[in-house]
């Protein structure tokens, strides 16, 4: 397991949950640089260097943060970067050649993927069903998104109010037809191996709505620290209680 971070640069000041369905996972104009970002670029000098080295020293100049597991980018190679470049140019000419590409799963979050995993992320869509990077199809994700968030803060919320909203982790889910998870896998742990087990114990129980048709699994979820973890627990808590 590999994460790339420049010394806490990169961690959000309150909590958030990154859904990796989000207008991300499966639009291509989700890899692409946006004004924000061509107006930011900075000056890099990387030489050719394995994969994993080559996104550490990413991190540190840019403070993007890379949760990928270590076994997708051992005996890999990176290309080499110069230049002044907007943040995602330099990040895609350093994965040239290796296989694998960028999906952001935030402003300053991303996981790699194998390249023929990232190119069919747009299948033609059966009959009746919305065009993959429709505004339909958009809603639909953004929909989904909504309850899967509320119902991953009530479950963790439940079984950690001590420390729900407190830590940083990033995991993957695969989730069923029936809106079981059918398999989850750490990517990114909380420097806690007991807390991380009580999380993934907790989300292997989680049972939500049929994923759409237009969702492409895993799902990569981000939870990084909240301002108030006790105010976003109230609704959650055991009696039942809600917020008042």
């Amino acid at each position: 397991m590999t994460r790339a971070s420049a010394s806490g640069s990169a961690l959000s000041l309150s909590w958030c949950l990154v859904v990796l369905l989000m207008m991300g996972a499966r639009f291509a104009h989700a890899q692409l640089p946006g004004p924000r970002e061509a107006a930011g670029a900075l000056n890099f000098d990387l030489r050719a260097q394995p994969l994993q080295d080559a996104l550490a020293e990413f991190a540190r100049i840019t403070g993007h943060s890379v949760l990928v597991s270590s076994s997708l980018t051992a005996g890999r190679d990176a290309a080499p970067v110069q230049g002044r470049l907007a943040p995602r140019e330099a990040l895609r000419q350093l994965l040239t050649g290796s296989g694998l590409v960028a999906r952001y799963v935030g402003e300053q979050s991303f996981t790699l993927v194998p390249e023929f995993e990232a190119e069919a992320n747009a299948p033609a869509a059966p009959r009746g069903e919305a065009p993959v990077g429709s505004d339909e199809a958009a809603a639909e994700l953004r929909a989904y998104a909504a309850p899967l968030q509320s119902s991953i803060t009530r479950v963790l919320c439940i079984a950690q109010p001590d420390a729900f909203g407190r830590y940083r982790l990033g995991v993957q889910l695969w989730i069923g037809a029936d809106g079981t998870v059918r398999d989850i896998r750490v990517l990114e742990g909380s420097g806690q191996r007991e807390r991380d087990a009580r999380v993934l114990r907790s989300l292997r129980d989680l049972v939500v709505d049929a994923p759409p048709p237009t969702l492409r699994q895993p799902i990569t979820i981000l939870l990084t620290p909240r301002t108030d973890p006790a105010r976003d627990c109230r609704p959650h808590r055991r009696d039942g209680a809600r917020a008042g």
